[in-house]
């Protein structure tokens, strides 16, 4: 799933220091609803490519402990440590774009 902002699961967790591990795969645009409009033959919808969003920084907004994680040593320890934290964490992990068919 590629998310390009957080929830209100997010800030439901952060709130009620809930220890939930969120994974963000992070490709900087609403893939699967560009892979929909491909789908429908309505290529280039504006508004999909998403670059610059601070996906930690906006999980630290919510009250989340967050971590940018871009390797699997990375990875690994991030997830250990979410797993001791004192409320929810967000590890968002850089990933590249796919082309991908719906069809």
């Amino acid at each position: 799933m590629n998310k390009s902002n957080l929830t209100v699961y997010e800030a439901t967790a952060a709130q009620q220091k809930l220890p939930v591990v969120f994974i963000v795969p992070w490709n900087g645009e609403y893939g699967v609803l560009k892979d929909f409009a491909n789908l429908g033959e309505t290529p280039n919808v504006p508004g999909l490519d998403l670059p610059g969003i601070d996906i930690p920084s906006v999980a630290k907004g919510y009250g989340c402990h967050t971590v940018l994680a871009k390797s699997k040593a990375e990875i690994k320890e991030a997830f250990q440590a979410a797993l001791k934290a004192n409320g929810p964490t967000v590890i968002t992990i850089p990933i590249q774009h796919e082309n991908r068919s719906l069809a």
